[in-house]
């Protein structure tokens, strides 16, 4: 049987965040989902541009 240092239940934005910071601690992670793929539903959010929102904003706009 494996064993993990840290498990983390959830691969959405913080769970893939918190299991990256936890992997470059020298921790082993285990990661659990119930969707298809890791993090498919941070691609849902905002069509995939969610973080260019704000950019270029100014009152001519």
């Amino acid at each position: 049987m494996e064993t993990f240092d840290v498990i983390i239940i959830g691969a959405g934005a913080a769970g893939l965040f918190c299991a990256a910071q936890a992997g470059q601690r020298g921790r082993r992670v285990l990661l659990l989902d119930n969707g298809k793929k890791p993090g498919r539903k941070i691609l849902m959010s905002g069509g995939g541009r969610c973080n260019f929102t704000n950019m270029y904003t100014e009152p001519a706009a």
